[in-house]
């Protein structure tokens, strides 16, 4: 990006749903006359293409447009939850906000909006209420709610149809609602489904002139939904039909993601087409730099928005207590990480500070947004709490390409940026002491900033692959991706791919790993021949330092069947520092309602441990 664009992260509306969301700004003097709102998918998804639209946005505003990107309210770092009421008419209010916000912060006359999935239906729907957008870009957008939940659906039982047996003591009841959808790790309660399963673009009743122009995009060979293509040329605006080759790629899970530039490279053309075509009648000339004049008000919405209203923090009530959120940047050498603060409002911070770390390649809200969660229900505890994200991931600066391989996540450099991290807490007033929390790569990351870092009091470790890096993980790394990447999944339900061969590759991967975690075996064995292992050492210096470790595990997790067949799980007696967690489910992502809400439990639990052990240390330091 060029140095003289800017990044803007900002809160829209006050209440309970505060949309949270990053500006892009152009270079000062290239401004276009055009400003571009970019809407996000639902779920897994929104999840997979984060870094592809942030990628997108910097790009747009490298060529002049203003561009605001946004999580929608109980979605990412906005407030709310997916349980809440009135989700879908709380979304196309969030669109409304967030085009009247664009509008002020850049000038523009013109809005131009790119909705992805179910963020092109829901524009569909605030373009019918009211809301002023002159061009459109539908990528994947279906022509109605009920379609998307069919898929949405059909993802789900898939997903089902991969989970092995799950060991009698690892269940507990069903935490889910009748008629909740959950895919990929997120919900869709019984009201929303329902609200959008009566979503139909072919009924709504769109203002005169608007949209005036529509590029509407397919998916890797799937045609632009029919009914949306029929009701969008209906209107009258200009429609232009377009592949969108790459939309796959941009799906893949977050650590294998590739932008699809040339889809980038061809919305620009039709938004500069746009501009380009934009009469001196319709905008006076204006000089470099100046902002344009602001469009008329839109239409009278036929159901009331919150009135836009910009901040740099939000505060929110959480088990009935106030709490304050903010963005922080850490700079590092390569440029700064990115992460959400969330703190206690009503008195001076205790002197816990915990601190929430990317799983792999997801940003900082976490597998399925449960460090938002996390970090919002810590912090009405009194202890204040950072979800960070480091290089290359969400919003940190850097290059992701590097996590191509899964190595790329297991090198001593972002452990030091967990460090600098701590550095720059502490500089604000936080700690001095740190709690660490990381799911996978994650939990790598805070075990050994644990080792490293003396103001690391305790580290929660989540399904970690492994404590020290192990080449072999990169064994099953292929078979892994073409399981779980979601453009497979969509090339069997076009029947493109047999469904035998992906079942094959699942019958295979079960061998794969017992074949890896036998050549573990072995090595280990082979170490404490020679006298010694370096995690027993670790285990060691941890338990004599005093600090906490607590081991989380689903069923059927790799290291943890690998920690059993050593032996070292029958000698915790020797690191009695040491605890260990099963939680419910055999998915390492978490995915399931039931793991979440386990998982939820036990880090509530040690967090609980760690207060009353910062309660005693203090109490005997005073006597």
């Amino acid at each position: 990006m060029s140095s003289a664009t800017t990044t803007v992260p900002l809160y829209l509306n006050d209440g309970p749903d505060p949309v949270f969301g990053i500006f892009h700004a152009p270079e000062q003097g290239a401004e276009r006359d055009t400003a571009v709102l970019i809407c996000p998918p639902f779920g897994w998804d929104e999840t997979c293409s984060y870094r592809s639209r942030r990628d997108w946005a910097r790009r747009l505003a490298e060529e002049g447009f203003a561009c605001l990107r946004i999580d929608l309210p109980g979605t990412g770092d906005s407030g709310g939850s997916p349980h809440d009421p009135r989700r879908l008419a709380t979304w196309v209010d969030a669109i409304d906000s967030a085009v009247a916000e664009l509008r002020s912060m850049s000038g523009c006359r013109r809005v131009a909006a790119i909705g992805i999935g179910l963020g092109g239906l829901l524009l569909c729907d605030a373009i019918s209420h009211g809301t002023a957008i002159e061009d459109v870009v539908l990528w994947a957008a279906p022509g109605r709610g009920r379609t998307l939940l069919r898929e949405l659906r059909t993802f789900a039982s898939l997903e089902d149809s991969e989970l092995v047996p799950v060991p009698e003591e690892a269940l507990t009841p069903s935490v889910t609602a009748e008629g909740e959808v959950w895919v990929g790790g997120f919900v869709l309660t019984p009201e929303t489904a329902e609200a959008l399963e009566a979503l139909d673009v072919s009924k709504l009743t769109f203002p005169e002139g608007l949209p005036r122009r529509a590029l509407l995009l397919g998916r890797d060979g799937i045609a632009v939904d029919k009914r949306l293509r029929e009701r969008i040329e209906a209107t009258g605006a200009s429609v232009t039909l377009s592949a969108g080759e790459g939309y796959g790629e941009m799906m893949a899970r977050p650590h294998d993601a590739v932008s699809p530039l040339a889809v980038f490279a061809e919305v620009s053309q039709w938004l500069k087409a746009s501009t380009s075509a934009a009469s001196s009648a319709e905008q006076p000339e204006r000089a470099p730099g100046q902002a344009a004049v602001l469009a008329p008000e839109p239409a009278t919405r036929s159901h009331p928005a919150h009135p836009a209203s910009r901040s740099s923090s939000i505060e929110l009530e959480v088990d009935g207590a106030r709490i304050r959120e903010a963005p922080i940047t850490i700079a590092q050498p390569f440029g700064d990480l990115f992460g959400v603060l969330a703190e206690p409002l009503g008195g001076p911070p205790g002197d816990t500070c915990a601190v929430l770390l990317n799983a792999g390649a997801i940003r900082r809200i976490g597998p399925n947004r449960m460090w938002v969660e996390t970090a919002r229900r810590w912090s009405a505890l009194g202890v204040p709490t950072v979800r960070l994200d480091l290089e290359g991931i969400g919003d940190a600066d850097g290059d992701s390409g590097s996590f191509g391989e899964m190595a790329g996540l297991y090198v001593p450099e972002l452990v030091e940026q967990v460090r600098g991290a701590l550095d720059r807490l502490a500089e604000l007033g936080y700690g001095p002491r740190f709690v660490l929390a990381g799911l996978c790569s994650g939990a790598f990351w805070a075990f050994h900033a644990a080792l490293a870092d003396e103001r690391v009091v305790a580290a929660y470790l989540l399904n970690p692959r492994a404590l020290f890096w192990d080449p072999t993980l990169d064994a099953t790394r292929e078979v892994r991706k073409a399981l779980l990447r979601s453009s497979a999944w969509r090339k069997v339900l076009r029947g493109e791919v047999p469904i035998e061969r992906m079942a094959g590759l699942a019958y295979r991967t079960p061998g794969v790993l017992a074949r890896r975690a036998a050549a573990r075996v072995a090595r280990g064995a082979a170490r404490q021949a020679r006298g010694g292992d370096r995690l027993d050492l670790a285990f060691d210096r941890l338990r004599d330092e005093g600090k906490r470790i607590e081991l989380m595990f689903s069923s059927g997790e790799p290291l943890y069947e690998e920690l059993e067949s050593e032996g070292r799980l029958d000698r915790l007696d020797r690191w009695p520092n040491i605890g260990l967690q099963m939680i419910a489910g055999n998915i390492h992502t978490l995915r399931s309602a039931n793991a979440q809400a386990s998982a939820h439990q036990a880090l509530n639990r040690v967090l609980d441990v760690e207060l009353r052990r910062a309660l005693d240390d203090a109490l005997s330091e005073a006597s």
